[in-house]
């Protein structure tokens, strides 16, 4: 029987496709290995947000190609993902044998199956397809509830890559909840590129905040609140109010936290990214959250040294990023990408400064997160163990707030298990705790 060995990049919606390509390759009889040297089919589940993601696929085509050649196997080598859009004639000068698009589960199926049936009943029509349990920490699963994007951010080629956006089906969404809490899943992440806007694209569909009300009620009526965790990504702050505001903290399945990128602290550059909100609104959107806790874990994603950002504006972005206080903001320069609004403006920029901005920001970051967590010591959370730490004498957790905590392994504890946590200490910017 044939076998497959695949390769993901990038954002947790690639993992949930390749995990779902992963499932549907064995259910049809392939065999998932490690060794790529020895593979039927290689496959790689390709990102483009980052140049630096690009340039290790095409790293990795180059090497996989070597090999086959000298091994002199028939071995497919087969793209997917966001760099099917983007860099197609690369790829194919790269000597890859087959690069399709996202959404397109069904025709890899049908290419590795038969070469010949899948080239007469090829299309592109996505699906979405089924969710499964995550491969190595089965407690976990990944569920996209949409596709796409319909925001066009000026520096971003989610857009053009991945399409507009496409809501799933809620009641197709509930089934596959129950299907995912079945095989063993504890924490389910919902996933999209902005899965504020969930539902707006389809007539009579419900939005993301009674979204997230049906879930929670389809949990306590399967296995009893509090057994289950519901996470999401990602948010955009013009889509996020109040209404949402107050799901996340009344329902008792829906973790403590939100991830909600404001990119910049300067109103002319967040209108340059099209972002079509202000600093004002930001700011006021996160004193929803602030209102039931003044250390409401708030994490973010910035970006410096856009356009012609000036030295006052990027010290707005500090500014704001010492008010609202992130316990964890991930942090970028401006880099261009071939296929934005940015690109095909010729939007100029200067990478020196963006990359010394980018090395203050991170410093500062640094302090004031760890100031942040000082203040989480001898407070108490609920926790699910989700791993066994490198040192192998601690357990690996998240609590609800999707803080990483620490717990000494006295004895055996199941993965997804939840318990009480007592936060003790900190050590090298790492929560410890005890579990009561």
């Amino acid at each position: 029987m044939k076998n497959f060995y695949l390769e993901n990049y990038g954002c947790q919606m690639n993992k949930a496709d390749s995990n779902s390509l992963i499932n549907s390759l064995m259910q049809e009889g392939f065999i998932q290995t490690e060794d790529y040297q020895n593979a039927d089919n290689i496959i790689i589940n390709t990102c483009s947000v980052r140049a630096h993601a690009e340039e290790r696929v095409f790293s990795k085509v180059k090497l996989f190609n070597a090999e086959r050649k000298k091994n002199k196997k028939n071995t497919k080598l087969i793209i997917m993902g966001c760099m099917a859009q983007t860099s197609k004639n690369i790829l194919e000068n790269l000597g890859v044998d087959k690069i399709f698009d996202v959404y397109n589960e069904t025709n890899i199926l049908d290419y590795m199956k038969d070469e010949e049936v899948f080239i007469k009943k090829f299309n592109d029509n996505y699906i979405f397809n089924k969710s499964y349990v995550d491969k190595d920490k089965p407690h976990k699963a990944f569920l996209p509830i949409s596709h796409g994007c319909n925001n066009w951010c000026s520096y971003c080629i989610v857009p053009h890559t991945r399409g507009k956006m496409v809501s799933r089906k809620s009641s197709e969404i509930i089934e596959e909840v129950k299907r995912l809490i079945e095989s063993g899943a504890k924490e389910i992440t919902l996933l999209g590129q902005n899965v504020n806007s969930y539902g707006l694209d389809i007539e009579n569909e419900i939005s993301f905040t009674d979204l997230l009300y049906l879930i929670d009620k389809t949990i306590d009526k399967t296995v009893g609140n509090n057994k289950i965790w519901i996470r999401f990504l990602t948010s955009h702050p013009k889509d996020f109010d109040k209404d949402l505001a107050d799901a996340i903290w009344n329902l008792r399945s829906v973790g403590k936290h939100i991830h909600l990128p404001f990119q910049s602290g300067s109103n002319r550059i967040l209108k340059l990214m099209n972002r079509k909100y202000d600093k004002e609104e930001y700011i006021k959107k996160i004193s929803y959250l602030r209102e039931y806790a003044d250390d409401f874990p708030i994490s973010t994603d910035i970006i410096v040294g856009y356009a012609d950002e000036t030295e006052e504006e990027y010290k707005e972005t500090l500014d704001l990023l010492k008010e609202i206080g992130f316990e964890d903001a991930y942090l970028y320069k401006y880099s261009e990408r071939e296929g934005s609004i940015a690109y095909k403006k010729k939007v100029k920029y200067d990478e020196k400064v963006g990359s010394e901005r980018l090395r203050e920001l991170v410093d500062f970051q640094r302090v004031l997160a760890q100031k942040l967590l000082n203040k989480q010591v001898g407070k108490r959370s609920e926790i699910m163990i989700d791993d066994t730490a490198k040192d192998n004498i601690h357990y690996q957790c998240r609590s609800k707030e999707n803080r990483l905590i620490l717990v000494k392994k006295e004895k055996e504890l199941n993965m997804g298990d939840i318990y009480d946590c007592e936060i003790t200490e900190i050590k090298n910017h790492t929560l410890i705790g005890e579990i009561i």
